[in-house]
C-alpha cells in the first residue's frame, strides 16, 4: 500500500560528547490517505426561479425539510432511508434555533415523496440562528463503504457567509471544507454542494456539516433545504400515481369504474402499468394514458393501486386510493362540529357510552348495566398508543364501568404517523342509531371514514379536520340504518397528512350510542327449539335490536320469585340462552322484554 501526500523525510546527526555517541532522528510524516478512498465536493449556484426535481437527482434517496414546519421531513417513498434528518448545532455560546421559511430563490418538486406524496415547486427550508460567527447550523449524513456516491446538499445563506465540512468516519479521506459561499445583503441565491465520496471499508458513514462561518449583520444566518443521494448506473423507478378514481369515491352497485393512472420515469421509459385491487390483478395498459375499465362492480369495500415497470425493470407500486360501492336500502349521513368544552356522558340520553385513556394508554371506560355496543378501538398502524392529559373537552360520568365516576377528565388517547389510527365498530340493523365520536389531532390533517358492513348506503368521509401548528377538537355525528339486522357500522379515523413529522398525531377520547328500537311496546317474545342435553337446557327466541331482555327460571310456575338467569341487549338476531340442570327437579323459563 502506498502512501499518499508528502515525502518522509530522515536526518541524522551525530557528535562526541564525554565519549558517548547521542544520534538524533526526526521523521517527518504526512497524512496517511487509503487507496481506493475518496471525498471531493463542488460547489455550484442555484439561480433565482429554479425548480429542483428531488425525484430525478436522488435515485437512490432524497430529504426535504420545512414544507410546513421547522419539524417537517418529506423524504423518497418506497426505498430504505439513507440521508438522515438534520442535527442543530449549538454555537459556541450554547444556543441555536431552527425556524422553517417559504421566500426561498429556488423551489423543490417530488413525485415519488411521503408523507407528502407530490410538491410541484416549494419555496420552503429551515434555518439555523445562533450568534453570528459562532457555528451555529446543521449536520446531517449519509451511508459510507467502498462504493462511490454523490451527495448533494442544498444550502443558503441570509447577510452571512456559510461554511461546509464533509468527512468520513475511518478518516480515510481527507476532509472537503468550503467557505466561499455568502449572500452579504440579504437573502440571496441557494448553493448546491456535490459530494462525491468511497471509504475504505464497509459499515463507515458521511458526515456533513453547514455552519454559520460569518454573520454581516446581527440577524445572520444558514439554511437548509434539500439533500439528494445518486450513485452512478443506478436506476431511478418510474413514478406513478391513481388520478381517478378519487381517494374516498362512491360509486352505486354494478356501475363501469374506470381507472387511469399518470407514470412516469426520469432515466427511462415507462413500459406499462398494472392494475390491483388488493392484491388480484385487475389487468394492464401497456401505453399512454394508462387506463382500465373495471366492469360491473359489486357492492363493498376496495383498495386501489397501479404498479408501473421501466424499460430497465424497475417498478414502483402508487399509493393506495380506497373506493365504495354501495347498493341500496340503508342510510348513513355524518356531519362533524366543535365539541363542547365539557361532557357529562351519564346525562347524555345514550344506551351506550365509551372514554378512552383515563389511567394509561390501555384504559376502556363504558356505561355500567348495559351489554356493551361500543367496541374498544383497533390500532391502525405499528406505532404505539400514547396518552394526553389536556384534551380540549372535559369528560365526567358517574354509572361507568371498571371506573364508576370521574369529575372532569381531559385524558384521551392519540397514536404518531402517516396513516396510523382507530378503528371502531357498533352494531347496526334497520332501525336508526346516532353514533358520536369525539376525536381531534395535532399538526396533522385527519381522514374520518364511515361505512355500513352491508354497504346499503354511500360511506361517509371527512378530511376537513386539519391543523399545521396546534390542537385541532371534532364531534361527528352519524345518523344511520342498515338494509338488514346483525349488520355493523365500522369508523376508522387515521392520520392523512402529518403537518409535523415528529409528532403530528390524531386523538381519539370518547363515544356515544343512541337509538336502535323504534316501537315503545316490545314484540311478543316466543321460545323456539327447547332442547335438553345432558345437565344443560337450551331454547331460543328472536330478538329487537337495542332491546333489552331479562331471563328468569324457577322451580315452579307460581315461585315466590322468579331468579334472574342472566339479561341481554338485543341485536335483530335470534339468540340461545343455555342454563345448567339438575335431573331431580324441573326447572320454568321467561323471558321478559323491556
Amino acid at each position: 500500500m502506498s502512501v499518499k501526500g508528502r515525502t518522509s523525510f530522515v536526518s541524522t546527526n551525530s557528535k562526541r560528547f564525554n565519549g558517548c555517541r547521542w544520534c538524533f532522528l526526526i521523521l517527518l510524516l504526512a497524512p496517511f490517505w487509503a487507496d481506493g478512498a475518496t471525498l471531493t465536493g463542488t460547489s455550484t449556484s442555484v439561480p433565482q426561479g429554479t425548480n429542483v426535481n428531488l425525484t430525478a437527482v436522488g435515485p437512490l434517496d432524497w430529504v426535504h425539510w420545512g414544507l410546513y414546519t421547522e419539524t417537517s421531513l418529506d423524504r423518497k417513498a418506497g426505498v430504505t432511508p439513507l440521508i438522515s434528518d438534520f442535527t442543530l448545532l449549538d454555537s459556541t455560546n450554547g444556543f441555536a434555533y431552527v425556524y422553517e421559511f417559504a421566500d426561498n430563490y429556488n423551489g423543490y418538486g417530488w413525485s415519488d415523496g411521503t408523507p407528502t406524496l407530490s410538491v410541484t415547486n416549494t419555496t420552503t427550508g429551515v434555518w439555523a440562528y445562533g450568534v453570528p460567527t459562532a457555528g451555529s447550523g446543521f449536520r446531517i449524513s449519509a451511508p459510507a463503504d467502498t462504493t462511490l456516491r454523490t451527495l448533494k446538499v442544498y444550502v443558503g445563506a441570509f447577510a452571512a457567509r456559510g461554511k461546509l465540512e464533509a468527512s468520513l468516519s475511518d478518516n480515510s479521506a481527507p476532509v472537503y471544507s468550503d467557505n466561499t459561499f455568502a449572500n452579504q445583503m440579504g437573502n440571496g441565491e441557494s448553493r448546491v454542494y456535490s459530494i462525491s465520496y468511497a471509504a475504505q471499508s464497509a459499515g463507515q458513514s458521511l458526515t456533513v456539516k453547514w455552519t454559520l462561518s460569518l454573520g454581516f449583520r446581527a440577524d445572520a444566518n444558514v439554511t437548509l433545504q434539500a439533500a439528494a443521494l445518486s450513485a452512478p448506473g443506478v436506476n431511478n423507478p418510474p413514478t406513478v400515481t391513481i388520478t381517478s378514481p378519487s381517494d374516498n369515491a362512491d360509486f352505486p352497485a354494478g356501475s363501469n369504474i374506470t381507472i387511469h393512472a399518470e407514470a412516469s420515469d426520469s432515466d427511462g421509459t415507462v413500459g406499462g402499468v398494472e392494475f390491483f385491487q388488493g392484491s388480484t390483478k385487475l389487468g394492464e395498459s401497456t401505453g399512454n394514458p394508462y387506463n382500465l375499465v373495471w366492469s360491473n362492480v359489486t357492492a363493498g369495500y376496495y383498495l386501489l393501486t397501479a404498479r408501473a415497470s421501466d424499460d430497465s425493470g424497475a417498478s414502483r407500486t402508487s399509493v393506495p386510493v380506497e373506493i365504495f360501492v354501495n347498493g341500496t336500502g340503508g342510510t348513513l349521513t355524518g356531519s362533524v362540529t366543535i365539541p363542547a368544552t365539557s361532557v357529562d356522558l351519564t346525562a347524555e340520553d345514550v344506551s351506550d357510552w365509551a372514554h378512552w385513556g383515563l389511567a394509561s394508554p390501555a384504559s376502556f371506560d363504558r356505561k355500567n348495566g348495559v351489554s356493551q355496543q361500543i367496541s374498544g378501538f383497533t390500532k391502525i398502524g405499528t406505532n404505539d398508543t400514547q396518552r394526553l392529559e389536556d384534551n380540549f373537552t372535559a369528560f365526567s360520568w358517574t354509572d361507568g364501568t371498571p371506573t364508576a365516576s370521574t369529575d372532569s377528565t381531559r385524558t384521551a388517547v392519540f397514536i404518531h404517523g402517516l396513516t396510523n389510527g382507530f378503528l371502531l365498530t357498533v352494531p347496526a340493523d334497520t332501525n336508526p342509531r346516532t353514533l358520536k365520536v369525539y376525536a381531534g389531532l395535532y399538526g396533522a390533517e385527519g381522514k374520518f371514514q364511515s361505512y355500513l358492513s352491508d354497504y346499503s348506503a354511500p360511506a361517509y368521509t371527512d378530511t376537513s379536520l386539519s391543523s399545521i401548528y396546534g390542537n385541532a377538537p371534532a364531534l361527528y355525528s352519524l345518523t344511520y340504518a342498515a338494509a338488514s339486522s346483525a349488520q355493523t357500522l365500522v369508523v376508522k379515523y387515521t392520520a392523512r397528512t402529518l403537518f409535523d413529522a415528529d409528532y403530528g398525531n390524531v386523538t381519539l377520547q370518547a363515544a356515544t350510542l343512541s337509538g336502535g328500537v323504534t316501537n315503545t311496546t316490545p314484540a311478543p317474545v316466543n321460545l323456539l327449539s327447547p332442547l335438553a342435553s345432558g345437565n344443560q337446557f337450551s331454547f331460543s327466541f328472536a330478538t329487537e335490536s337495542n332491546r333489552t331482555y331479562v331471563i328468569e327460571h324457577a322451580m315452579t310456575l307460581s315461585p315466590v320469585n322468579w331468579q334472574t338467569l342472566t339479561n341481554l341487549v338485543g341485536n335483530g338476531s335470534v339468540v340461545t340462552a343455555t342454563n345448567s340442570i339438575q335431573t331431580e327437579s324441573q326447572q320454568f323459563y321467561r323471558v321478559k322484554a323491556q
